[in-house]
């Protein structure tokens, strides 16, 4: 009888090697895909970082633009607030008006905003008082030019069929709302409005702060006590020198010897002003002076109406500045006594 278990025995033998032989690959192939999980998980993990680091940048970078736009000057939210004030002040004055605040383009006469200035249209044509200026458009009020328009508002005045125009501007960073009743001509002519709700409102949308609009009357508080003073004095704020426009020059009114003046006031006229004469003075009518706050760059500056003769007749308005009198040489308020030539028509 053939023995058989010897070949029995080898094909174990075959079979136990074979068998240790795929446990080692299979062992081998599990380590290997191990380590291609971990790889992936690194990879995976480092991906998720750098997006994670990239989109940490993105918002950064999108707070730091949002911080910025909200710090400048002049920003969307500004504009928005303006023209929530205009609508406002507008229906409380009864009058009507377009603004770039709205999307509207304003027309002054053929001036249409903010184009008029965008494309050079006004360069060289526009004038504060005697003072030519540039006008520059701007959406942040920080693009470095000294007058800095960031909206226009135009509508008609009741009974007026001429146009008035509000520009809102950052002159030197100061918030100021010019106005202009321009016409006709080539020059287009600024000036302060004297609107002090309008100054006001748009210092307090640009600064945060609404600056206190000081009264006539406390320009005036000292005037009774002067005049009834023994020894009699210069009211606060009278005295000092000051400049005017006469009918060809600067004319300079330097400050009074008190000892050397009498005065009084002039109860039945409004506004009482102050009545000035020389000590020893016997003929003639003497000087008359009243203050009053007028807007100048934005700010209240105290500008005197000066006047004289029987008839209490308007000469000029003086200023604590010479420049400032060269500048708004001629400008007249609307408040001021007449002339003496309007007195006689």
């Amino acid at each position: 009888m053939k023995k058989l278990w010897p070949a029995a025995l080898v094909g174990a033998l075959l079979l136990t090697g074979c068998s240790g032989k795929l446990t080692k690959q299979t062992s081998s192939s599990k380590t290997s895909e191990s380590t291609s999980v971990v790889k992936k998980s690194a990879k995976s993990t480092s991906s998720a970082t750098s997006q994670a680091k990239s989109t940490s940048k993105v918002t950064v970078q999108s707070a730091t633009k949002l911080k910025k736009t909200a710090t400048t000057l002049w920003n969307a939210s500004k504009e928005k607030q303006l023209s929530i004030f205009m609508q406002s002040w507008q229906t409380k004055m009864g009058q009507t008006y377009e603004g770039t605040y709205d999307g509207k383009q304003p027309n002054h006469l053929g001036y249409i905003f903010p184009k008029a200035i965008t494309s050079g249209e006004m360069n060289n044509r526009v004038s504060w008082g005697n003072q030519p200026v540039d006008l520059s458009w701007s959406t942040n009020g920080e693009n470095g030019k000294a007058f800095q328009i960031v909206a226009v508002a135009t509508g008609n005045k009741n009974g007026n069929g001429y146009p008035t125009s509000y520009l809102f501007c950052l002159h030197n960073q100061r918030p100021v709302v010019f106005m202009s009743e321009t016409t006709n001509g080539d020059t287009f002519y600024i000036q302060d409005t004297q609107n002090a709700e309008l100054q006001a409102g748009f210092a307090k949308i640009v600064t945060g702060v609404k600056p206190a609009i000081k009264t006539d009357a406390s320009l005036n508080a000292d005037v009774e006590s002067a005049v009834n003073a023994s020894p009699q004095r210069m009211p606060a704020g009278y005295n000092g020198t000051w400049y005017y426009k006469d009918d060809y020059a600067i004319e300079t009114m330097p400050a009074l010897k008190e000892s050397e003046i009498k005065l009084t006031v002039v109860d039945n006229m409004t506004p009482k002003m102050l009545n000035i004469r020389g000590i020893n003075q016997t003929a003639g009518d003497g000087t008359f002076e009243y203050l009053r706050y007028k807007y100048y760059d934005g700010r209240q500056i105290p500008v005197m109406m000066i006047a004289g003769g029987a008839g209490v007749w308007f000469y000029g308005n003086g200023y604590n500045s010479r420049t400032i009198a060269t500048q708004l040489d001629g400008l007249k308020y609307g408040d001021e006594t007449k002339t003496q030539d309007e007195d006689t028509e």
